[in-house]
């Protein structure tokens, strides 16, 4: 072999050893490279696997619809967001109102989102913008820390909801039930008609909490500026007639009268019902002008609103607050989110989530709801948002259901609603000055009024009244204390609740009667004893899966049984059948009751077991097999 070396590489021992150390080094590199390749191999097969062309059109659905649009969807979406335009624009200078932000906010608000919408959404029907629950919400944060907060807060809100969707961590807001959502919305809807009252009816108090405005409207009912008032009024008093013009066609009054049967008519009542909001602003900033024109203005107005469309930057990440007249306090953005706290930040993705995905399942129509990739659209308009100084966005169930009405044919119509939003804000924004408070109030209260939903309680009344407990909760807390911590509360509630039922079973006694227990034993190796003992069976059926938080129930109700037997000598068998799972703490209370009931001369047996059961009580629990048989009608066989 040297020899065979030495002639290959030359004669000398050195030369040979240095040329095998060369060889070991070109076959170690010759594997490296190999197991490079390798590795570089599986990671493009994995990555084939996972990015494939139905997972980009998932997380870009506009691709699904864009090749097919034609003429006779963008007329359809044009109209339908036209009339969602007209609903807009009133609403969300209102909702900017409910969360004490200047009216150019709730504009800037109800467009950014929409337009991402075009891209990342997937149900036609939604309409994304401020809403009153959000609005609501921010209220407190915006007495604090300003319009910046609000942008922070659409900012962070937008982050955590494109990692939740990432993540597909969407399951979270499954732990928030539908009693603690009721509660909640019901609190939400009452809160923002207080917070509308001073203007509805033209009084000026510090006061922005449901016990804080009341308090303050009755300690200031002599202020009442009865001009804002009775407009006011009279305004819900439209809206609400207006709402249900599109639905006076099928009264019986109207249904004979042949000429209001027509097709036209009845486009131009739902047009009407459509725009009731945008019809009642435009009469009254007329309305108030003309008054102001002429010296006879009583009226409160809304005053100047910043025109222009708003300015492409960064979220304010660094804010300064005048502490005194000599004094400037500069926060950065550690600081602003510790002012917010972690209950705000955590709770706003939430929150919008709930109601995003809550619409979003309304208008499936049957089909499954990609509750992932809307979470992922709605973070991605919130971050987008806060880029042009929004507000935090969701969906809107008023909105939504005036653009499913409409006719709408894709997400299209998104791009004439935000821009009709954005001509109003670059034109009409001076003439928004003689928009009377009691107006916009009067635009708010109409649209949130209808969510209270109080037809929760008869059918939970009679179907689940323990259900009733957490939703009371939550409305008295969010109405009294505020909203985070009622919902906070509610859910918790709910959580534990549902803890403390679902993990208390219930034994249900089955039959008790006399059998024959026919016992084997062995004296020796060639011989076996059999013997027969009367005794008295006990059938005991548990109802669902053991857990440590109930089975201290079960050891109960077997003791009671013996208790009120009375008997010696009790044949005491456990039906498993309905106990699919048993977890560590159950396994060792069943051991010390197989053994404690042994000592008592009573015998404790486990029938219909399944196989993983009877392997953890076996083998875990060092439980003997005999205490698991088959039993015929009226014999056991130990």
């Amino acid at each position: 072999m040297h020899d065979r070396e030495a002639k290959m590489y030359g004669a000398g021992s050195e030369l040979s050893i240095v040329s095998r150390s060369t060889m070991s080094t070109w076959i170690s590199d010759s594997h490296f490279v190999e197991e490079i390749h390798k590795k570089r191999r599986r990671v493009c097969k994995r990555w084939r696997k996972t990015c494939t062309r139905d997972l980009l059109y998932r997380r870009l659905p506009f691709l699904s619809w864009i090749t097919k649009y034609d003429f006779s969807k963008l007329l359809s979406d044009a109209n339908a967001g036209m009339a969602v335009s007209l609903t807009a624009i009133p609403q969300t200078i209102g909702y900017a109102a409910v969360a004490g932000l200047p009216a150019q906010i709730g504009l800037y608000s109800a467009f950014m989102g929409p337009l991402m919408y075009i891209f990342f959404g997937t149900v036609r029907e939604i309409s994304v913008g401020p809403n009153s629950v959000l609005a609501l919400m921010i209220n407190s944060y915006v007495s604090e820390g300003g319009v910046a907060y609000a942008v922070i807060l659409a900012f962070l809100t937008g982050i955590i909801q494109l990692i939740i969707g990432l993540l597909n961590l969407g399951f979270i807001v499954d732990l928030i039930s539908a009693p603690v959502i009721s509660g909640f919305c019901s609190a939400a809807a009452l809160t923002a008609i207080a917070t509308q009252m001073k203007g509805l009816l033209g009084l000026k108090f510090q006061g922005s909490n449901f016990l804080g405005v009341w308090r303050g409207v009755f300690e200031n009912l002599s202020d009442i500026n009865y001009y804002d008032a009775g407009l006011g009024f009279l305004t819900i008093f439209l809206l609400l007639i207006m709402r249900k013009l599109n639905c006076m066609m099928n009264l019986e009054v109207f249904r004979d009268q042949a000429c209001l049967q027509n097709r036209w008519i009845s486009r131009v009542l739902w047009f009407l019902s459509s725009s009731r909001n945008a019809s009642v602003l435009i009469f009254s900033c007329l309305a108030a002008y003309l008054l102001e024109v002429n010296g006879l203005n009583q009226l409160t107005l809304s005053g100047d609103i910043e025109p222009g469309l708003p300015t492409f930057r960064l979220p304010p990440f660094q804010i300064e607050r005048q502490v005194d007249d000599d004094e400037t306090q500069i926060l950065n953005f550690s600081d602003i989110c510790a002012e917010i706290g972690a209950m705000g930040i955590a709770l706003f993705p939430l929150v919008s989530i709930l109601e995003q995905v809550a619409i979003a399942k309304t208008y499936s129509h049957g089909k499954s709801t990609d509750a992932t990739q809307e979470i992922i659209s709605l973070g991605i308009g919130n971050i987008a948002g806060s880029f042009v100084g929004a507000m935090p966005i969701s969906a809107s169930f008023g909105r939504s259901a005036v653009q499913a009405s409409s006719g709408v044919r894709t997400p299209m119509v998104n791009v004439f609603s935000s821009g009709v939003i954005l001509l109003a804000l670059g034109l009409l924004m001076p003439a928004f000055y003689y928009l009377p408070k009691a107006v916009l109030a009067a635009v708010v209260i109409s649209s949130v009024m209808f969510l209270v939903e109080y037809e929760e309680i008869k059918p939970m009344w009679k179907s689940r009244r323990i259900e009733l407990l957490p939703l009371v909760l939550t409305f008295f807390s969010c109405l009294l204390v505020n909203m985070e911590f009622g919902i906070i509360l509610g859910a918790g509630f709910h959580l534990l609740l549902l803890l403390h039922m679902g993990n208390k079973p219930k034994i249900s006694v089955g039959e008790i009667q006399a059998i024959n227990v026919i016992k084997t034993t062995s004296a020796d190796s060639t011989m076996v004893n059999t013997s027969t003992i009367e005794a008295k069976r006990i059938r005991l059926i548990c109802d669902r899966s053991l857990h440590f938080p109930g089975i201290e129930a079960f050891r109960h109700r077997i003791n009671e049984v013996i208790d009120d037997e009375g008997c010696e000598k009790l044949i005491i068998i456990a039906d498993m059948e309905r106990v699919l799972e048993v977890d560590y703490t159950s396994l060792k209370v069943l051991k010390c009751m197989h053994a404690d009931l042994q000592k008592r001369e009573h015998t404790l047996i486990f029938d219909k077991a399944n196989e993983v059961l009877q392997q953890h009580l076996t083998t875990a629990m060092d439980i003997p097999v005999s205490a698991f048989i088959q039993i015929t009608r009226h014999n056991i066989t130990v």
